[in-house]
């Protein structure tokens, strides 16, 4: 990898990181929030068409199936437009070209 890539990762793995080490103390927070109010109000009452509606799980889930599909075909997108513009990257970066073309050829 070059040194580019490599910095990249390693902050890409310091956010990683962060937002990792926020899991424990956020549901510890919640969890105890959560315990406060069942404890203290003995009837908590359901939200009308409470059946209609899709758990906070379900929608994570959602969600992040939906995200997971955004990154792949951004991806894909993106590395088919980098490999139209490679004959030019690979001139500005200094690097050999792929397969010739017939067109390059003649």
């Amino acid at each position: 990898m070059t040194t580019v890539i490599t910095r990249m990762t390693e902050v890409q793995d310091q956010v990683i990181k962060a937002i990792n080490s926020v899991n424990e103390p956020l549901t510890e927070a919640i969890s105890t929030a959560v315990n406060f109010v069942v404890e203290n109000l003995p009837q908590i009452p359901a939200v009308p068409f409470a059946e209609k509606f899709p758990t906070p799980k379900d929608l994570i889930n959602n969600q992040a199936k939906f995200a997971s599909k955004l990154v792949t075909t951004n991806k894909a997108v993106a590395l088919s437009a980098a490999s139209a513009a490679q004959p030019l990257t690979d001139q500005l970066l200094d690097r050999k070209s792929g397969p010739v073309r017939a067109k390059d050829a003649a």
